[in-house]
């Protein structure tokens, strides 16, 4: 039985919304003869029925082939028993509440569900992938000449170690934080274009973003400070965000909870590094501004360095000065 390319076909036909009319190229066969080919190569054979995987939620019938796919194994392991509710659709992403097995000691989980190869909608990816090992689905270094000379070339088959590759560090750092307790979601584990993780907030009531919510003074300054600390901690452990904003914060139970890791770069191999962290680090003191906290946040993220990594490079001596409105 040949290969089913899930890359080459889901990718287009997927809407998160619902149905549409997909764009298939020219050499790409009609859109229910690609379903039923997926359900061909699955795993679980009869979809749908009784003694398989049989998820509430409604949803169209790509989408359903979709969680099916990916969301599929995640059952079959062992780890969750539905899918009830998809609380985020977008271009790069979806993700979805789902009911855990009774063996794991969670009220709910969340499953990020990426689109296949996603990673190439992300605007300047290479600055984040310097220094980066490539990773296998297992989370360990791609040491094949012919696959890293793929990845190098960006063949389709390199494009799909590139996107696997790109879980697999998001992933890691989520084990990585969340065993030293930094605010993270608890990891539980990943799979083919999707990742597990502990769900925050209520059923009915998704945990907000941080830019959603509005906090007296007394805890935004909480707040704001146990964000430093663990941008700084996070920075100790060679994890920058590289992406952080209130966006990218929930708040719940009067806590923030950082999330959205696949970007993340490691300050010791990432010759950028300074400048993503200085940003980070900007972008969160400037939420908090409206909150009547003003800081220098190229200083602070500059003390933060320093106590935690080597002498950042020059360019960010030429940034601090710019802040203070020197002549370069």
């Amino acid at each position: 039985m040949s290969r089913l390319d899930l890359n080459e076909y889901l990718d287009d036909a997927y809407d998160p919304q619902g149905p549409r009319v997909p764009r298939f190229r020219p050499r790409k066969r009609s859109q229910h003869a690609v379903l039923d080919e997926i359900a061909q190569h699955n795993p679980l054979q009869v979809l749908g029925a009784d003694e398989a995987f049989n998820p509430t939620l409604g949803a169209s019938r790509h989408e359903r082939e979709w969680i099916f796919t990916f969301l599929g194994p995640f059952y079959e392991g062992a780890y969750i028993k539905d899918v009830v509710r998809r609380i985020k659709g977008g271009k790069e992403a979806n993700v979805y509440v789902c009911q855990p097995h009774p063996s794991l000691d969670l009220d709910l989980l969340v499953a990020k569900l990426y689109r296949p190869r996603a990673v190439r909608n992300l605007r300047n990816d290479a600055r984040y992938r310097a220094g980066r090992t490539v990773l296998d689905a297992n989370g360990k270094a791609v040491t094949n000449d012919k696959d890293l000379h793929a990845v190098r070339k960006g063949s389709s088959y390199g494009k799909e170690l590139s996107h696997t590759s790109w879980l697999a560090y998001e992933y890691r750092a989520l084990v990585a934080l969340a065993d030293a307790g930094l605010p993270v979601p608890q990891p539980v584990t990943i799979g083919s274009n999707a990742i597990l993780m502990e769900y925050i907030g209520e059923l009915d009531m998704p945990a907000p973003a941080l830019n959603e919510t509005s906090l007296n003074r007394a805890l935004a300054r909480r707040v704001f400070d146990e964000l430093v600390d663990a941008i700084e901690r996070m920075l100790g452990l060679g994890v920058i965000h590289a992406d952080l904003s209130a966006y990218n914060v929930l708040f719940w139970d009067d806590r923030p909870v950082i999330i959205d890791f696949p970007q993340a770069v490691n300050p010791w191999q990432n010759k950028e590094a300074w400048d993503i962290f200085a940003r980070d680090v900007t972008r969160i003191c400037q939420h908090f501004t409206k909150y009547g906290i003003h800081t220098n946040p190229i200083q602070m993220a500059r003390s933060m360095w320093d106590r935690q990594s080597p002498t950042p490079p020059m360019d960010a001596l030429a940034i601090e000065r710019e802040e203070a409105g020197e002549q370069l």
